[in-house]
């Protein structure tokens, strides 16, 4: 049994990369929210920054500048990164749809194949194309930090980036495969992966901070697991840079200056003004949502057999 999942899952695998057009969509908002960044958001990101120290009486030398532009160049790739884990499961979640249009589902359900077999392989190919893209992705990301001076990482922080895309994958795919079991036109999860893939860099505060939103906006993103990857990330990624901002400025305002930053750049967030969730909360919500949608994905599955 485990030979035949560990078949179908590579066939369904090598469907989704054979469709370069597939793969390249599920690259595009990460490569959306590059090309921003390096063609105007990143300068204006850098000189509100500076500007702001100005009006604060620090004068910014060529050191603090180096160093808010790593921290910017942090924020940016938590936001290319976290995209990643849901466009790549989205499109990877094409696979169901074009079996189902074309009848291969129907003859799975024909063959002595056991019906919960091909459910649970789409999602393991699901997950396997969101943890080896979403990891050449993070790879990508922490070369940038490295070639371009921006490094602050340590090694748990590295180890703790990984840790986090496997938990935002697993929490992705299985909300995904819940609610695109649901569709059966390919036209339908186009507008779904054309919707999604538009929003999503908004939603999780990759274009810009999420507190530059309205406050019903930002508590609407406390409901969307990609906003708690997004904010673990930002604090294994950006709290190094984060630190030595501040170690580059004068000591009264230093320390306030990165925790004005912490908060505007959502490294931790305010639930409804009644707590604030910090890392291993975040942790905890994504992992709930795993086990949630993954409950639910066993329960349509069941009601679909009937």
């Amino acid at each position: 049994m485990m030979y035949a999942l560990a078949r179908l899952t590579a066939r369904n695998w090598k469907v989704f990369v054979k469709d370069r057009a597939n793969v390249f969509f599920a690259l595009l908002a990460p490569l959306i929210v590059l090309a921003l960044y390096v063609l105007f958001l990143g300068r204006i990101q850098v000189d509100g920054l500076l500007a702001s120290l100005e009006e604060a009486g620090v004068v910014p030398s060529a050191e603090t500048e180096d160093a808010v532009r790593a921290f910017c160049d942090s924020w940016m790739l938590v936001g290319t990164v976290s995209c990643a884990c849901i466009t790549v499961p989205l499109c990877a979640c094409g696979i169901m749809i074009t079996d189902k249009s074309r009848g291969i589902s129907a003859d799975y359900l024909a063959s002595p194949l056991p019906r919960w077999l091909p459910a649970v392989s789409y999602f393991c190919a699901v997950v396997f194309a969101g943890l080896l893209i979403g990891g050449i992705v993070l790879a990508v990301c922490l070369v940038w930090l490295a070639v371009t001076g921006g490094w602050y990482l340590t090694a748990l922080d590295v180890l703790g980036c990984v840790g986090t895309l496997v938990l935002s994958v697993l929490a992705s795919s299985t909300l995904l495969v819940f609610v695109v079991g649901f569709f059966r036109s390919q036209g339908a999860f186009t507008g779904l992966n054309v919707i999604l893939g538009t929003v999503v860099g908004f939603l999780i505060g990759a274009y810009m901070p999420v507190t530059y939103f309205p406050k019903g906006v930002q508590y609407f993103t406390l409901f969307i697991p990609g906003t708690y990857s997004a904010g673990l990330f930002r604090n294994f990624m950006m709290q190094g840079a984060l630190e030595n901002v501040a170690a580059t400025l004068p000591a009264p305002v230093g320390e306030p200056f990165a925790d004005a930053l912490a908060e505007q750049f959502s490294m931790t967030f305010d639930f409804f003004g009644a707590a604030t969730v910090e890392p291993p909360v975040m942790a905890a919500v994504l992992a709930g949502a795993f086990l949630l949608f993954g409950l639910l994905c066993l329960l349509a599955a069941a009601l679909r057999r009937k």
